[in-house]
């Protein structure tokens, strides 16, 4: 089912689709009771504006599936990250959403993240996540992301963590 997701740079028409995503997302933690974006002011933080600056910027990606042109996955993928070292070796996730019935597809964008920072000559692949989420922490630690060192940043307590990648 892989090779039926289409994955490529977002454009200005996906945005709307992308904070729908959120939205739903972010329901779906409350009803959950999962304390990340929905305790967070995650769409203060990241508006429609910072997601249509990422499309300008070429860092925005999308999935949809095979001629379904619905958005059913989003990722920001840059080279910097303020909460980081300054490596010229690494990329960062950030702001990675999926569709909530959508089953496994949270994997399949972190590989395509992979293989693009891989065709970029970078070694690592990094992120950070909430610390008190332990169900996705777990999750990526079993994709292969380690613990590197807690983040404090305002209000978010986070865990920072990188995969290295095989050139």
């Amino acid at each position: 089912m892989v090779d039926r997701y289409i994955f490529q740079k977002a454009m200005n028409e996906d945005v709307d689709e992308i904070l729908i995503l959120i939205q739903k997302r972010i329901r779906w933690m409350d009803e959950n009771n999962i304390s990340q974006w929905n305790k967070t002011n995650y769409l203060t933080y990241y508006p429609k504006k910072y997601y249509e600056e990422l499309v300008s910027k070429g860092q925005l990606y999308v999935v949809k599936y095979g001629d379904l042109n619905a958005v059913i996955g989003a990722v920001a993928l840059l080279e910097q990250d303020e909460l980081w070292d300054g490596s010229l070796q690494s990329c960062y996730i950030h702001n990675l959403v999926t569709d909530i019935g959508v089953s496994g597809i949270g994997a399949t964008i972190i590989n395509f993240c992979e293989q693009i920072a891989i065709k970029h000559g970078k070694n690592k692949i990094r992120l950070d996540c909430q610390a008190s989420n332990h169900k996705l922490n777990e999750y990526y630690s079993g994709l292969g992301f380690e613990y590197v060192e807690m983040v404090q940043d305002g209000n978010y307590t986070g865990i920072k963590r990188e995969k290295k990648l095989n050139l």
